[in-house]
């Protein structure tokens, strides 16, 4: 009995001290890390976020944009950094795909991180300039046909969902398209509204909206299903290809060893921002759709996704080049 008593005192002040520590951070400036340059859908969901969560916090909430080496920099940056909740990474699918890309990493994508939340969930959306002349993805597969090497794709790097799905796309179909690598989505958009590059997948937001605007052609969208915000544009499965999915999110992890009372409290308030009509407005003004879950579901969907990744490699029959 006395053991039992001590044990329950012991535990009762566990929770004492952890609902303590949740309460007591942050004690200074939050930084969340991006692994993508200014301009694109990561950095704008974080800013989004930045600035709600500041006022929820009761501290400045920062955005720092580290782009490169296909995400590793700024991923490597926030895995070792201090666990206590002040830095932040924002990151998307990539993480998964790193983890099963096949290059060292100077971090374990699973272990080296505490799973704090996902923010969001879109198919892509495989987009052609006008000057191109496809409307379909059985026009660009035959104009990829006739001009092979010619036409040109904006990816977000190699180990990014945007080079890997097209990659695959491109073994599904049998064509042969010039892989552009940017650092940053906001760039890889703006080239090829520009004409620069002739397709790209972005985010199907903004890819139906640059399409109601006349910019860019809708070809087809990633998911499984067709999506509601662009009912009217198929799906890559029904345009011929039917084994082919893939789904963007975007999520927030932490320096493993991040205390999980801070972890809670920090899925509990993105919960609250991510409910907001305000954000979800702009969110979806991005092309985001405003997912949110527990710690535990998160790291599940990164599991699930580094194992599918690890298929579409495997199908595609080789492996991204090494980080750069």
């Amino acid at each position: 009995m006395k053991r039992l008593t001590l044990a329950l005192a012991g535990l009762a002040c566990a929770l004492v001290t952890s609902a303590a520590t949740a309460e007591s951070w942050p004690t200074h400036t939050v930084r969340i890390v991006v692994p993508f340059g200014p301009g694109g859908g990561t950095d704008t969901a974080a800013r989004i976020l930045a600035e709600r969560l500041t006022p929820l916090l009761g501290q400045t909430v920062v955005v720092e944009n580290r782009p490169g080496g296909n995400s590793v920099i700024a991923t490597q940056a926030v895995a070792s950094a201090q666990p206590d909740g002040h830095t932040l990474l924002l990151t998307t699918d990539i993480h998964a795909i790193n983890a099963v890309s096949g290059q060292p990493m100077p971090y374990d994508s699973l272990k080296g991180f505490a799973f704090v939340s996902q923010l969001t969930t879109s198919p892509l959306m495989l987009v052609a300039h006008p000057s191109l002349g496809v409307r379909s993805v059985a026009d660009l597969v035959a104009a990829a046909k006739a001009r092979p090497g010619q036409l040109s794709f904006a990816s977000l790097g190699a180990s990014s969902p945007h080079y890997l799905g097209f990659q695959w796309f491109q073994r599904l179909a049998g064509i042969d398209v010039l892989d552009v690598p940017y650092k940053g989505g906001g760039q890889a958009l703006a080239d090829n509204l520009a004409g620069q590059v002739g397709l790209s997948f972005i985010v199907a937001g903004n890819g139906i909206r640059h399409a109601q605007a006349g910019k860019l052609v809708a070809l087809a969208v990633t998911s499984p299903k067709r999506s509601p915000i662009a009912p009217d544009v198929p799906t890559i499965a029904e345009s011929g290809y039917p084994e082919f999915e893939i789904v963007n999110w975007y999520a927030i992890l932490a320096p493993a060893g991040t205390p999980a009372a801070v972890v809670e409290r920090l899925n509990r308030e993105i919960a609250k921002v991510l409910k907001e009509p305000q954000v979800v407005e702009r969110f979806e003004a991005a092309g985001l759709e405003p997912t949110t879950g527990t710690p535990a579901e998160l790291e599940a969907l990164v599991r699930r996704d580094s194992d599918k990744y690890r298929r579409i490699l495997s199908m595609i029959g080789s492996q991204p080049p090494a980080p750069r």
